[in-house]
């Protein structure tokens, strides 16, 4: 499973928000700041996970975009299924349609344990692992 840009930008603006939850409205080029992400992409992503109910956003001066779910409720799956469309499971062969390709198998398990591995992370998982990070020492003169 490969995910593009659009997917990886769409989990960062995500986890930026849920850092933020309940506290108000972020501005996008606090969160393209922050996330390095182009500006420019990062509100056509935002408007997809507006669409899709993941994010609220407010025009104006006081204006931002908030977390709509808890982050707990938020799994990286559901970021990428908006984001990435339909994450498609390996094409079958001929053999496969007969039950006896055993290398499609194997992509099929593959392809399954990913979705259920994304599905068990979420907005809230990535927070703990974040607070719980050791800092990277960097021993540069």
């Amino acid at each position: 499973m490969r995910v593009s840009s659009r997917g990886d930008y769409g989990v960062r603006a995500l986890f930026d928000l849920a850092l933020r939850f309940e506290q108000g409205p972020t501005q996008s080029r606090d969160i393209a700041t922050r996330r390095d992400i182009p500006e420019a992409y990062l509100h056509q992503v935002l408007g997809a996970l507006n669409r899709a109910g993941f994010v609220r956003s407010t025009r104006g001066p006081l204006g931002g975009h908030e977390l709509c779910q808890a982050p707990h409720d938020v799994s990286i799956w559901d970021i990428l299924s908006v984001l990435e469309g339909s994450v498609r499971s390996p094409v079958p062969t001929e053999q496969a349609a007969s039950g006896e390709d055993v290398v499609y198998d194997v992509w099929c398990e593959l392809h399954g344990r990913s979705v259920d591995y994304l599905r068990s992370i979420s907005l809230a998982t990535l927070i703990e692992r974040e607070q719980t990070r050791e800092p990277i020492s960097n021993y540069s003169i």
